[in-house]
């Protein structure tokens, strides 16, 4: 990993420069821009993407993978001194220099895609489909298309060749985990900054400008291939603690209920599953050190203000069950689900269109449910497209997994809470808004990461080199 760490710092270091000359030439171009700073680092994090692709590399898989969660990071740092929304050029220029990418590779490639031309057939027509008769088509239609019709089947097809390598899992755990150190260390930096956000000073600033229930479904999907990557690679107790604790960091300062009612549960079991990865009494220790010094540690987080912030948002949760109903009856879900659903009445067959939610609706992208979204957006035909997937997945999981470790039933365990935390706390699959800053369709691309990982248990490896593919 401190390879690919280096790698990965050589061409921001290599792009940053190359963006300074340019500037130093053309001053004019770093301009677009809040100021000089912001259009530096994200024309930097253009080229990065340029050079990171196209340039010799034993780790592209790891570039391919890493490159939409940088983006929703750059997409952020941009605001709206860029123009926000899903027909924005400036954010989706990342997405168009990996699908250029993709594209090349694969018309190089000597192998070809072994299955799946169905599945993806039908994708491209329905989304096709559902994107045209959106009401909300003039504001999304370059990105949709982009997302929808381009990237994610292009993603599909690359992952169906490269997990013909000898070392895809290996190689698979390592770039996931990597990634989810970054986005994790991402997510804690971008908290610290925009809690001071204009001067507000106020911790729950950060769960809209760090967008921490939607990177919460990311971790949820990234955990088990950080476990994984630990126990094959026997890392240091240090090194796993560091892992668990940045999720822990993540989920406390995200003042979600969501990730404390569904997230927390879903570590201890997967921590219990994958006993290798922090041996019990270690994993103990802490919750016992907190009842010690349970005092101690009250006072601290008080004077932290994090107390305060706890309260506001947790004290009407009561001990009501079940408690992901309660869940959505305190938080204003049923409401806007009730808005979907009678949406979804007067469209019952096609629904509205990808995206028109957010214009038909109270205003949010999305009516915090996958399953409402879907039946407002895409109606009982999406409902069923979408859902076989999820099933075909599913299947994928159990035939394959219950001949190895327990550890392994932590990647059934990322899709059943994946699912939990979409259908109750927000959606989070393709982010298509019309003015928001952020738009990324990373969720399928890990849903479609675990579904060659858990299939390559039974593929044939024609290549007998390893990274032959990559």
């Amino acid at each position: 990993m401190v390879e690919l760490i280096k790698n990965i710092v050589t061409r921001m270091l290599v792009a940053v420069s190359l963006i300074y000359l340019m500037g130093l030439l053309a001053p004019d171009i770093l301009t677009i821009g809040q100021d000089t700073f912001q259009t530096s680092v994200v024309l930097a994090f253009y080229l990065y993407c340029i050079i990171s692709l196209f340039t010799a590399s034993k780790h592209k898989l790891f570039h391919v993978l890493s490159i939409p969660v940088f983006t929703q990071f750059i997409q952020i740092f941009q605001k709206y001194d860029f123009p926000g929304g899903a027909n924005s050029i400036w954010r989706l220029i990342p997405f168009i220099i990996l699908d250029v990418y993709l594209i090349n590779f694969l018309f190089h490639h000597q192998a070809k895609p072994q299955s799946h031309q169905g599945i993806l057939l039908l994708w491209i027509l329905s989304n096709t489909l559902f994107l045209i008769i959106s009401p909300n088509f003039a504001n999304i239609y370059l990105g949709g298309f982009i997302l929808y019709l381009i990237t994610i089947p292009l993603v599909l097809i690359y992952l169906d060749i490269v997990a013909e390598a000898i070392d895809f899992r290996q190689e698979l755990e390592k770039y996931l985990c990597l990634i989810f150190i970054i986005l994790g260390a991402g997510t804690l930096a971008l908290i610290v900054v925009s809690a001071g956000y204009r001067g507000s000073d106020n911790l729950l600033v950060t769960r809209n400008i760090a967008d921490t229930n939607i990177t919460m479904a990311y971790f949820i999907l990234l955990w088990p291939f950080s476990i994984l990557y630990c126990i094959h690679n026997r890392t240091s107790i240090v090194f796993n603690i560091g892992l668990l604790a940045t999720f822990i960091a993540v989920i406390v300062l995200s003042f979600s209920r969501g990730a404390i009612l569904l997230v927390i549960p879903y570590i201890g079991i997967t921590c219990v599953l994958a006993a290798r990865f922090i041996p019990y009494p270690v994993l103990c220790l802490p919750i016992i050190l907190s009842l010690l010094f349970r005092k101690n540690l009250l006072n601290f987080i008080q004077s932290q203000d994090l107390l305060y912030f706890w309260q506001l948002r947790f004290t009407d949760i009561g001990s009501s069950f079940p408690f992901l109903e309660h869940l959505e009856n305190i938080s204003g879900r049923t409401d806007i689900h009730e808005i979907a659903y009678d949406l979804f009445l007067q469209k019952p067959i096609l629904g509205h269109g990808i995206g028109s939610f957010e214009i038909l609706g109270p205003g949010y992208r999305e009516a915090h449910s996958l399953w409402y979204t879907l039946l407002a957006e895409q109606g009982i035909l999406g409902i069923i497209f979408i859902y076989c997937l999820f099933f075909i997945l599913i299947q994928s999981l159990i035939k394959y997994l219950h001949t190895r470790g327990a550890e392994y039933y932590t990647l059934f365990l990322s899709i059943l809470f994946f699912l939990l935390f979409n259908h109750t706390v927000g959606s989070t699959f393709v982010i298509l808004p019309s003015k928001s800053v952020t738009v990324n369709c990373i969720a399928p691309i890990l849903l479609i990461c675990t579904y060659f990982y858990t299939g390559s248990f039974e593929r044939i490896y024609y290549r007998a080199q390893p990274n032959a593919a990559l």
